[in-house]
């Protein structure tokens, strides 16, 4: 009986068969693709570099600053009472000794006449005392009770004559009176802030130095400091403390300033410049930094073998088209394009662009 193939059958067979021969038909031998390793000449980044040649200029350890006055205290009332008098303005220049304030006295001259005649009491019976000790007519121990209530009576004269002294409050130093914390007539304590007194006969420019700067300043050596409004503070550095603070890892540094040709505030706003003489500068675009691995500044640059490299540098200067830095020394081979495609260690091809060149090395 014979096999009925239905059309759609008889098709699938068909391209069956076709492929079988179509495989059986290909080449015995697969070409040879073995990987082969690529020169690094095949397998370097092209990038662009100009050659900077350094100029010579004045480097200095910059810092922001602030102006401050040499000394600033917050005179305290050292009695209880009322403010009875403010003879003199805030603002005012004062000398050491000039009173700027007074408390109601109350009683206490009163008191220190008290106690001055006590004392004038005790100093004539110890006298006594000491004249009977002299003619056998009395023992030591009365002498030691004597001297013992006179010097009582000295202490309470003492202390009657300072409650007197602070109840007018004077400067401690000869500067100006700048602040005032209360009114005529307003009660004060024991330990009450009353007036602020600034030194301002030695001003200072007060700052902070990096730990990576701190070896490069000296106590002595000479500095200046620049205004917001551009005038100039010539001085010495007075102090460098000797440990950093421990949150922000630097070192205050304090500048002295001398003749002064500007009137000078407490709080200014001041950059302070320590010079450390010439170096090699170099004129770049600020785009071109980077950050290094220790979070300093750094430019990427070409080694003599077409090595991408990171020089650190510091930051001189800034104008209007471009920056001054420092760090190395010598003509440098700087990445001027590709140089956020490459890393360091890196061999790459590289094109000279200086003076419009374009000349593969």
């Amino acid at each position: 009986m014979p096999i009925l193939i239905n059309r759609s059958h008889a098709i699938a067979l068909l391209i069956v068969l076709l492929l079988i021969v179509w495989v059986a038909s290909g080449d015995a031998t697969e070409p040879d693709v073995t990987d082969r390793p690529l020169n690094n000449q095949e397998s370097s980044f092209k990038v662009g570099y100009e050659v900077f040649v350094p100029t010579q200029k004045a480097s200095s350890v910059r810092i922001s600053a602030h102006v401050s006055a040499n000394r600033s205290i917050d005179v305290v009332a050292e009695i209880n009472g009322k403010v009875t008098a403010l003879p003199l303005k805030r603002g005012a220049l004062v000398n050491k000794g000039d009173t700027i304030l007074e408390i109601d006295q109350r009683d206490f001259p009163a008191k220190l006449k008290q106690a001055k005649a006590r004392l004038e009491q005790r100093q004539l019976e110890t006298a006594s005392v000491r004249n009977l000790y002299q003619r056998g007519l009395t023992n030591q121990s009365a002498i030691a009770s004597a001297e013992a209530e006179l010097a009582e009576a000295e202490a309470i004269v003492t202390r009657a004559r300072l409650d007197l002294e602070a109840t007018r409050i004077k400067a401690p130093y000869s500067g100006v009176y700048d602040q005032r914390f209360i009114e005529l007539g307003e009660y004060v304590s024991i330990g009450q802030a009353l007036v602020r007194v600034i030194d301002n006969t030695t001003m200072l420019v007060k700052g902070s130095v990096s730990e990576n700067n701190i070896h490069q300043i000296r106590q002595g050596s000479s500095a200046y400091a620049i205004l917001p409004d551009e005038n100039r503070l010539d001085g010495s550095i007075r102090f460098i403390a000797s440990s950093a603070d421990v949150k922000t890892r630097t070192y205050a540094i304090e500048m002295e300033v001398k003749n002064a040709t500007v009137p000078l505030f407490d709080g200014q706003t001041a950059t302070l410049f320590v010079p450390q003489g010439l170096v090699d500068a170099y004129f770049v675009s600020p785009s071109l930094l980077i950050i290094t691995d220790n979070g300093g500044l750094g430019l990427k640059v070409i080694t003599t073998d077409n090595i991408v490299a990171v020089v650190p540098v510091s930051i001189l200067s800034a104008e209007i088209n471009g920056i001054w830095v420092q760090g190395p020394s010598g003509p440098q081979r700087i990445i001027t394009v590709g140089q956020g495609f490459v890393k360091v260690g890196e061999h790459v091809n590289t094109v000279r662009l200086n003076n419009n060149e374009a000349n593969q090395s």
